[in-house]
């Protein structure tokens, strides 16, 4: 017996604050994002792109507050899934973090191997080098494997790689940016942050701030982390705010200068690109300054692969020890105290979404209805999450008008979010959306027939 209980804890008070903040980090691949999915903003802002980041601080903020004052009480394995299951009680709860598994495994995992092996195919493209077509294949799996590897053998050995790594990708855009700045004719245009370069006006603008609110997703997967951080409550808290801070000042200059790279005015070409960015990076800062980015923003695309599958597999363990999953995916690695059988099934399962979806929709079709996954299992669990703070806190007699207040004006932003996700009708949105009414309406069955689960809190885990 107490062998079996050891081979399911994970790597306890190990996670530092400054490591907390980079899983964050890394889970909203900063490089990638400034260099690449930024067109989706650009698409319906165009020249008024840095408004929309700009305006996506306070709704970040709000969201934050949530998280904020879950992790006053409550530090898990389970992430969000324990803070529904904190809120709603345990079915609901089993549905929020099958709606994570939505999100992380169905989802982000195919997506960001989508995304890297796209992001190196067309960034090769902008140094002049071509691959064969289906390069996006082995690239794909080669981040996969490799990702899987390194979360294997334990916590701080991918939480490091993103700190060193991050913290370059994030200085190597900032400098980008000022080189950009430096040799632009017009460093200085007010006109970005109105409805000047906005064709679609006020309109474009709040489908673009959906987007660019949807840039920082990502930002609370530390909460996942909750059993194996020092000090944990306090940590994850003032990591949510300093990393909230990291990422405002991030995409708020690079938004700024991108744009002002391309050219407020020219920015209906911006976003017919896959890594205009890049573009940028060959055009102010030249060949090899250009390549280094590179790296870099390929990098940031496999770290990012790192941070979700660490998340993802804590949200199967937790929910596996609680009985609302298959209690095999709550085994640890007995050296590396890794959750090493949710990780490899995650991993399989991502791959085979990977395969399944590139071979038969091809890669940037597959790109697109993964990314939605993505998209609606984010705002989905968080509308969740939102919903079940005040419901937490008049159960623990603390609730106050703000635990509804925030909240409700978060949950309004992700209505919104998950409205301007079906903007553009077509076959790929389809198929995408009938996949996630499938999973969920599975979900929901599956937990309302459950009668067997038990909820299983580690000392600490609430105060």
């Amino acid at each position: 017996m107490g062998e079996k209980r050891e081979h399911k804890q994970l790597a306890k008070n190990s996670v530092t604050y400054l490591e907390l903040i980079f899983q964050s980090i890394s889970f909203t691949a900063p490089a990638i994002a400034a260099l690449a999915t930024m067109t989706g903003a650009a698409a319906f802002a165009y020249g008024a792109l840095p408004l929309t980041y700009l305006i996506a601080i306070p709704a970040i903020l709000a969201a934050a507050y949530v998280v904020y004052e879950f992790s006053r009480s409550v530090a898990s394995s389970g992430g969000y899934y324990r803070y529904i299951e904190r809120g709603f009680g345990s079915k609901v709860g089993a549905f929020g973090g099958w709606t994570y598994m939505l999100y992380t495994v169905i989802g982000a995992t195919p997506f960001i191997y989508f995304e890297t092996s796209l992001a190196v195919i067309f960034g090769l493209q902008a140094l002049g080098i071509s691959l064969p077509s289906y390069s996006w294949l082995p690239i794909g799996l080669a981040v996969a494997i490799l990702a899987f590897l390194l979360a294997y053998f334990g916590i701080k050995p991918s939480l490091r790689y993103s700190v060193y790594t991050g913290t370059i990708e994030m200085i190597l855009i900032f400098l980008l940016g000022i080189i950009i700045l430096v040799k632009s004719p017009h460093p200085w245009d007010p006109g970005v942050y109105s409805l000047k370069y906005s064709p679609l006006g006020v309109l474009g603008v709040g489908i673009g701030m959906v987007f660019a609110f949807t840039s920082y997703a990502g930002w609370g997967s530390m909460t996942f982390l909750g059993s194996e951080a020092k000090q944990a409550h306090l940590n994850i808290r003032r990591g949510v705010i300093a990393t909230i801070i990291l990422l405002a000042l991030f995409f708020t200059f690079a938004s700024y200068t991108m744009t002002i790279g391309w050219g407020p005015n020219n920015m209906n070409t911006y976003f017919s690109n896959f890594v205009p960015g890049l573009l940028e990076a060959v055009k102010y800062g030249g060949f090899i300054l250009a390549s280094i980015i590179f790296i870099f923003m390929a990098n940031s695309g496999f770290v990012d692969t790192v941070a979700i599958i660490n998340a993802g597999s804590r949200d199967m363990y937790t929910m596996a020890k609680d009985n609302a999953l298959p209690s095999k995916l709550s085994l640890t690695h007995e050296k590396y105290k890794s959750p090493h059988i949710s990780l490899m099934i995650m991993t399989v399962i991502g791959i085979g979404l990977f395969l399944i979806t590139g071979l038969v929709l091809d890669p940037l079709n597959a790109f697109l209805v993964t990314g939605l996954w993505t998209g609606l299992g984010t705002l989905i669990d968080h509308i969740l999450v939102n919903i079940s703070l005040p419901l937490y806190m008049r159960r623990k007699k603390l609730f106050n008008l703000s635990h509804a207040i925030i909240p409700a004006i978060a949950t309004a932003i992700y209505g919104f979010a998950i409205y301007a996700s079906f903007t553009s009708i077509n076959i790929y949105v389809i198929i995408g959306s009938v996949v996630v009414i499938a999973w969920l309406l599975i979900g929901a069955i599956i937990y309302y027939l459950k009668k067997d689960l038990r909820i299983t809190l580690e000392e600490g885990e609430e105060i």
